[in-house]
């Protein structure tokens, strides 16, 4: 099973991190990570052809996680039907987490890293 996964992370570490969980689980995925959010939304919203997991962080200096979602929001609703959105944090805020549930687009909230289990549990 060939997987595709997006990461935009503002911190290098993070996407470093996360990209070698995913490479552990899936070792043929594609993988492109971002630190910086715009050169994401042009990604996503210029080469989605197929569907891909994103791996979002929710505080980035240049566009928060949530203003991301916005944009995409207002993209092509193939580039909706596309993404499996995961919200990534390193600190759970409550606030955060009832957020989450007023987006249809967003499958879930996690906290950083990534980790075998919830990666593993993606092949279903």
């Amino acid at each position: 099973m060939n997987m595709s996964f997006i990461l935009i992370d503002d911190d290098n570490i993070s996407n470093f991190i996360n990209e070698r969980m995913i490479r552990i689980e899936y070792p043929d995925a594609e993988v492109v990570p971002y630190t910086n959010p715009i050169k994401g939304l042009e990604f996503i919203s210029t080469h989605l052809t197929k569907k891909y997991f994103l791996f979002l962080d929710i505080n980035m200096p240049e566009m928060t996680g949530w203003e991301f979602i916005e944009q995409i929001n207002q993209a092509d609703i193939n580039v909706k039907e596309n993404l499996q959105i995961y919200m990534l944090s390193s600190s759970v805020e409550p606030s955060d987490l009832e957020r989450v549930k007023n987006y249809d687009n967003i499958v879930g909230f996690i906290e950083k890293p990534l980790n075998s289990k919830f990666l593993v549990s993606l092949k279903n």
